[in-house]
């Protein structure tokens, strides 16, 4: 019995020695058995805390801005197509001749709300090292986003002029009085100015927040190659 539990053991040991001489064989600057763990209290001080280091606050409270920021743009883009979107309808139903200047609301805003979308689902579907958060893409994004910003702004510019201190006939009478009244038939019904001078307003919304969003992305950009490492050819 004592014997064979020593012929047991025997065996045990070589095949560990074995195995140990195939690993050595196999990776030669592995050290078998491995040698000691030390306890990080015992590195020097200043030598392990670049690891410990928790992301900036700051940086997290900004990506919480922004996605919000999207997500409101992303409402307001549906808002203002469904504001001129209600026109366009109509004229369809009834069969008239779609207006230019409402079909360009409708791209604009269309533009807007796929973009505001995309900022907000592709970094989910996405792992943070994808080239979608790539600094070579900040550059691109900045100037899509400045084309959005001069759609919005030719947007407001247009409708801002039809409708701004534009009032249905009731109200225009008891604010301006009968003589200074002015004729409002070419711009609608009392429904439809009271509609396009709310969407006036949701217009230059949205054209704050994306030139907000525009000047973030070209802020990231500039600070991204702030921090990239400069070429040896550069350097010499």
């Amino acid at each position: 019995m004592f014997a064979a539990i020593k012929i047991a053991k025997f065996g045990i040991q070589k095949i560990s020695d074995r195995k140990a001489q195939n690993q050595q064989a196999q990776y030669p600057n592995y050290q078998y058995p491995p040698p000691q763990q030390y306890p990080m209290q015992e590195y020097p001080p200043g030598l392990h805390t670049q690891f410990e280091s928790a992301p900036p606050k700051r940086s997290n409270k900004m990506g919480m801005l922004t996605t919000f920021i999207r997500f409101v743009q992303f409402v307001l883009a549906l808002t203002v197509m469904g504001l001129y979107g209600t026109d366009v309808r109509h004229d369809h139903e009834d069969k008239h001749t779609w207006h230019a200047k409402w079909v360009f609301a409708l791209i604009v805003s269309f533009f807007a709300s796929v973009t505001s979308a995309a900022h907000l689902i592709l970094p989910f579907c996405m792992s943070r090292t994808s080239t979608f958060a790539s600094p070579k893409l900040k550059m691109p994004q900045f100037a899509w986003e400045f084309v959005l910003c001069i759609l919005w702004l030719v947007l407001f510019g247009i409708f801002g002029r039809m409708y701004i201190g534009v009032y249905p006939d009731e109200d225009s009478k008891s604010k301006r009085g009968s003589d200074n009244t002015s004729d409002t038939s070419s711009l609608g019904d009392a429904s439809k100015i009271t509609r396009m001078r709310h969407a006036v307003w949701f217009d230059l919304t949205n054209l704050i927040l994306w030139v907000f969003t525009a000047a973030l992305v070209l802020m990231s950009w500039l600070k991204s190659r702030r921090a990239a490492p400069v070429p040896d050819f550069e350097k010499v």
